[in-house]
């Protein structure tokens, strides 16, 4: 392991120069971190409120009774953080960065109340009770949804009835139910952020809920995971939905703009086939990143905000995947079945800002190679020449960099939406475009 900052040092002269994430506005979806270490689920959900804070409401179907000690609220900044390190990037290269290139392609919980055992024969029973942050949480199981929706309608929950059928497949199923709502005297005001809420439980399933949250959504709906597996895991995906790809490892067309570029390549990516789709935006060990964005990579803090503890004993640290998913009410007929590949990829959707010394190494974004490229000087500067690399394909040497190593220009820091997509909102969701 001590080796491998060596290893990314190295490769820093090939990597060219960071120039932009895409900070560009775009419809706006729900976030969720989820970790899977060891048979356990720490799920982690960012409320991120278009409406009035206080009001705010959730329920979420879990497989176990949570205990009080597997619930915690976190710091907003850590989902900033974790999008902003994983987001769309754009890089800028010149024709030194070919040169001589072969050979290095390398929260606080409150008080508990007493759990009421039988909730005045409604067929409700409440499992638990807990204030946790500014939340008050109630673990609820039914034997029928009826009984479900109405406790629920008459604590505050405005739970839509045609919920009812959805309710009673996750109660035939086993499932119990996370109630929260914002405490009314937590001090929470407009404008204010509420901490995003962490349930831990255990998971032989690995299952997400997605369906109930469809009930807030007038169209599509995206759905961001950000996820923390033990390196030797892989990467992440999703079973039970197709998977698209994303164009990537592209210059921009001449005089396009970042984010519009990012956002419309995305559009694209989903296709128009009736389906829910998926794609993956982002996979890697450790940290690595090339480049990496001025976020900065992860921090042992983080990996143990968001419930993850690395084991370096063998030299086996963390895998962090990032997952776009985009479905419509129809669509998300299932709930999400998430497993590990076991195969490590470093994928990132990476872009490259327009260069003419360049059109024989990258296709243009959306068009491909272009015909009578412009090509870099067989030479580097003072006239020394290459290291032979110029007779061969300038594509092949582009490739080579792009898909060198454990990525460079950054390592791990020593171990670097509102909420419908996942759970029933009971306050009014926002509509999401597309």
């Amino acid at each position: 392991m001590l080796l491998f900052p060596l290893l990314v040092a190295q490769a820093h002269a090939f990597c060219g120069t960071f120039v932009a994430t895409d900070d560009a506005p775009t419809n706006a979806g729900s976030q969720v971190a989820i970790v899977k270490q060891a048979g356990i689920t720490t799920l982690t959900m960012a409320n991120d409120v278009n409406g009035s804070v206080a009001d705010f409401a959730l329920v979420i179907p879990v497989p176990e009774v949570i205990q009080e000690s597997a619930l915690h609220v976190v710091d907003p900044a850590i989902f900033a953080h974790i999008d902003g390190y994983s987001a769309a990037r754009l890089v800028a290269y010149e024709c030194e960065d070919f040169w001589n290139d072969q050979g290095d392609t390398s929260g606080d919980t409150g008080d508990t109340t007493d759990t009421d055992t039988d909730s005045d024969d409604t067929g409700v029973v409440i499992e638990g009770q807990y204030v946790v942050g500014e939340y008050d949480i109630v673990v609820l199981s039914a034997s029928e949804s009826t009984s479900l929706v109405a406790w629920l309608q008459s604590h505050g929950y405005n739970v839509p009835s045609e919920s009812q059928a959805l309710l009673n497949e996750y109660i035939a199923g086993g499932s119990y139910f996370l109630a929260a709502q914002v405490r009314a005297d937590a001090g929470i005001e407009a404008g204010d952020v509420l901490s995003p809420l962490q349930v831990a439980y255990t998971d032989t399933a690995g299952s997400l809920p997605i369906r109930l949250g469809t009930l807030n959504s007038a169209g599509s709906q995206d759905l961001t995971i950000f996820s923390l597996t033990d390196s030797g895991n892989g990467t992440l995906a999703i079973s039970n939905y197709p998977e698209a790809k994303v164009e990537t490892d592209c210059m921009l067309p001449e005089g396009t703009s970042f984010g519009d570029h990012v956002d419309a390549t995305l559009n694209a990516a989903f296709p128009a086939d009736g389906q829910a789709h998926w794609v993956t935006e982002y996979s890697w060990d450790n940290g690595n990143c090339d480049p990496c964005t001025p976020d900065g990579t992860l921090t042992e803090e983080d990996l143990a905000s968001l419930g993850f503890v690395p084991d370096y004993h063998y030299g086996y640290g963390y895998n962090f995947t990032r997952l776009h998913i985009r479905y419509t009410p129809e669509q998300a007929s299932q709930d999400l079945v998430l497993y590990s590949t076991g195969i490590a990829t470093n994928t990132q959707l990476r872009y490259i800002e327009y260069n003419h010394e360049l059109e024989d190494m990258f296709p243009i974004c959306g068009l491909g190679m272009v015909n009578d490229p412009g090509s870099c000087p067989d030479t580097g500067e003072g006239g020394e020449a290459g290291d032979g690399s110029e007779t061969g394909d300038p594509a092949d040497t582009a490739s080579s960099i792009l898909a060198g190593g454990d990525g460079c220009g950054c390592e791990g820091g020593g171990a670097a939406g509102v909420l419908g997509g996942l759970v029933l909102l009971t306050m009014a969701g926002r509509v999401r475009r597309r």
